[in-house]
């Protein structure tokens, strides 16, 4: 059974209304321990009691703020994928993978080469990262490819 995110959080929990797309939204951000999926959480709370208690309109209003973060994240070079462990009835979750924010912050703040770009901070060169997989491989290769990817495994 799911449940509601508890309106009594800790303060330290950075919390922002926020409106997209039309949509009224409280955007909460927390970490993720989670071995396999360690990351920064961004959890858009539906206050909207008819959103939750419609599967339809939820998963509708998941699809269009993943569709628009994508896109909005990709300009900035960071990834994002949509958290589908997520607890809570009344949250969309994302999470922005470990090494996409460190990515992220080494080329943008640090204005440093990462492994990425071909070279690292000695300056020598590292292999080429892992290409998309070829089409004839399953779709459980497929999968691991991708989540090894965006530093899932």
């Amino acid at each position: 059974m799911k449940m509601n995110i508890q309106e009594g959080l800790p303060p330290l929990i950075p919390e922002y209304p926020i409106e997209i797309d039309g949509h009224h939204l409280t955007l909460r951000f927390d970490v993720n321990i989670n071995k396999t999926k360690k990351g920064v959480k961004l959890q858009f709370v539906m206050p909207e009691v008819s959103q939750v208690k419609d599967p339809r309109k939820a998963q509708q209003m998941t699809n269009e703020l993943g569709t628009k973060l994508q896109q909005k994240f990709a300009e900035s070079g960071l990834q994002i994928i949509q958290d589908l462990e997520n607890p809570y009835k009344n949250v969309i979750g994302f999470l922005i993978p470990l090494p996409s924010l460190a990515t992220f912050i080494i080329k943008n703040v640090l204005k440093q080469e990462t492994p990425e770009t071909g070279e690292e901070q000695g300056g020598e060169k590292e292999e080429a990262p892992e290409q998309l997989p070829p089409a004839e491989q399953s779709a459980e290769e497929v999968k691991e490819i991708m989540m090894r990817r965006a530093g899932l495994m």
